[in-house]
């Protein structure tokens, strides 16, 4: 599946690249509708443009029309004989014969296949209408109908305003007030939070009110939107109005007064609530801890604490991903699992003899009656993995269905139906399948760093730890523990290192160190917050306080070690390399891959 997932992931690539390039160059002096029926020369851009849309539509139904018939021409027919062009009558070729000589060229034709479809699903993020830019005219004054979908974070402006900022979806807008216009896109809003004054020993204190608004809520404003082009043309800037249309908004807007509209609740939006009650007993820096290790919720997280975490190398246990994932389906599968564990040891203790008379074939035993055990075949346990399945889904919903929270729970999932069916499950092949999965119903994921940092992580994993845990024989099992882990952590930095150091600028020099005890100590946090849940399920009052004091006092002595591996000496190292400076990165990479792969096959 690896091939496929990479023509699949190189087209969406390619044409979402061009898409951006025409929808930030051209889209804006050129009518949506003419790239149907003809593109006209417009400024910047040359006069054939509509001929290499045409061209590219012309080759990619070519293919298509190409690669299915010869499927169909390759069909399994037994007996059916192909007569050989240019030879005479009575020489022809078998079925087999054929599809063992140009099966490897169909095979590519079928991935240039692949990359001109990915490449057309990629450019028609762009082209569908409302896709370009925003609906809303920037700068008028508007009546909007708001529906929020994700959590408020507030915010502290450089003018010393306190707003929410939270994601909304436009639900109707309308300039007077009489005609409605349906509307179908992403807006980022800011909400003004009203302040209260109190009088404390004769000081003034300022209180801020929170809107107490969630994911379901719908809203009713009156104000005015504006786009994120901030009218800069440097090159060397980080770029926001670009990084915001690849996440779906191309406008924002500030709320001072809105009135609130009931609403009926989707099924999602209610798992996504679910995440208040869960963090209600959270304070405080464990609590903000707590919240980003086992939900992934970074509001209660200043600039400073995650420039803390991200220097120690340990941010990626704030973001639900694999290790997260993993360790509740593990445990999942474990608790579901035990009472068909004990039934199945009930039955074998309960042993039952069969008689078997002697002189049969099956089982000579001489002249007297000899016995033999009875077993029973059971089922592998069907049930419980669609179960474990289902909650990974739920909590993933709860989390907010991130890049590597799907990601996580795709690869679950195809190796959860691998083991119902009964199937082995290559870890490369899941990976592919997931990206596949991911790349097509979603092609701007590719632009999310969440996406690129989760699948770099685990293809570095699944190539790296193998040959670096074979470098060194321990049969300890601390030690050997020990071991795995540093590969582990090795492997996942071997592969991350020119991603991380490109966006973020930051090398960490002692990540390698900090997880030996971070990654453990997640983990067990992580097992605590499932018996947290059970707890509060059955409303177990004193054992909830009890868990919840164990997990806030351990949420602290990982913070702690965090501090403690982020203030050591020469800890960040500032370097951003270049674009050519990283892939020389990725290069070396690869080249020591393959000296690791060779030094492995020697040994075999």
């Amino acid at each position: 599946m690896l091939p496929p997932a990479v023509a699949v992931i190189c087209g969406t690539l390619g044409g979402l690249s061009f898409g951006e390039f025409l929808a930030g160059e051209s889209w804006k002096t050129l009518e949506l509708e003419n790239l149907v029926t003809g593109l006209p020369a417009v400024a910047g851009q040359p006069a054939g443009i509509q001929w290499v849309f045409w061209g590219l539509l012309f080759m990619t139904v070519l293919l298509v029309v190409f690669f299915f018939a010869s499927l169909w021409v390759f069909r399994r027919r037994p007996g059916h004989m192909h007569k050989r062009p240019g030879r005479t009558a009575s020489s022809y070729i078998s079925q087999s014969q054929l599809r063992f000589r140009y099966g490897r060229v169909l095979f590519n034709i079928g991935l240039i296949v692949l990359f001109c479809c990915a490449f057309w699903n990629g450019l028609l993020q762009y082209v569908n209408p409302g896709k370009a830019w925003s609906r809303l005219p920037a700068g008028e004054r508007n009546i909007l109908c708001l529906r929020v979908t994700d959590f408020p974070v507030p915010v502290l402006t450089s003018a010393g305003r306190h707003y929410e900022r939270m994601e909304c979806r436009l639900l109707m807008y309308s300039a007077d007030g009489r005609k409605q216009v349906p509307g179908s896109e992403n807006i980022l809003v800011y909400v003004a939070l009203h302040s209260t004054i109190r009088n404390l020993y004769g000081k003034d204190s300022v209180v801020l009110k929170s809107t107490g608004l969630l994911p379901g809520d719908v809203i009713m404003t009156r104000c005015r939107s504006f786009s994120f082009d901030t009218g800069t043309k440097e090159l060397t800037a980080f770029n926001y109005p670009r990084y915001m249309a690849r996440r779906g908004f191309y406008c924002r807007a500030y709320v001072y007064d809105y009135q609130r509209i009931p609403s009926k609740l989707t099924l999602y939006e209610r798992l996504r609530r679910l995440r208040v009650p869960l963090a209600s007993r959270w304070e405080g820096e464990a609590g903000a801890v707590l919240s980003g290790i086992c939900l992934g919720d970074k509001a209660g997280f200043g600039r400073e604490v995650r420039e803390r975490y991200n220097v120690a190398g340990a941010s990626h246990i704030l973001s639900v991903s694999g290790l997260h994932v993993g360790a509740l389906y593990g445990s999942l599968v474990f608790v579901l699992g035990l009472p068909r564990k004990i039934s199945q040891s009930r039955r074998y203790r309960s042993r039952r003899l069969v008689k078997v008379a002697p002189g049969q074939d099956y089982l000579q035993a001489g002249a007297r009656q000899s016995h033999i055990l009875k077993t029973y075949s059971v089922s592998g346990g069907a049930l419980v993995h669609m179960a474990a399945l289902l909650l990974i889904w739920a909590y993933a919903a709860v989390v907010g269905f991130s890049a590597s929270v799907m990601r996580a729970a795709l690869m679950l999932s195809v190796y959860g139906v691998g083991r119902v069916i009964g199937g082995r499950t290559d870890s490369l092949n899941v990976l592919s399948v997931t990206a596949l999965i991911l790349v097509v119903f979603k092609p701007v994921n590719l632009f999310d760093l969440g996406f690129q940092l989760s699948f770099t992580a685990v293809l570095s994993l699944i190539m790296f730890f193998p040959l670096l845990r074979n470098l060194l024989s321990v049969r300890n099992l601390v030690f050997k523990y020990l071991w795995e882990l540093f590969c582990c952590s090795l492997a996942v930095q071997l592969g991350t290192l020119w991603l991380t150091a490109g966006t973020f600028g930051v090398i960490p020099l002692y990540s390698l160190l900090c997880n030996f005890f971070v990654v453990p100590l997640s983990g067990v946090i992580l097992y605590f917050f499932l018996l947290y849940l059970v707890v509060m399920g059955l409303h177990m009052e004193y054992a909830l306080m009890l868990v919840n004091r164990l997990l806030l006092h351990m949420a602290t002595m990982l913070d702690k070690a965090v501090t403690f591996f982020a203030g050591l000496p020469f800890a960040p190292i500032r370097y951003q390399p270049h674009v050519t400076e990283q892939l020389l990165m990725l290069w070396c990479t690869v080249y020591l891959y393959f000296i690791l792969r060779e030094r492995e096959n020697r040994r075999e």
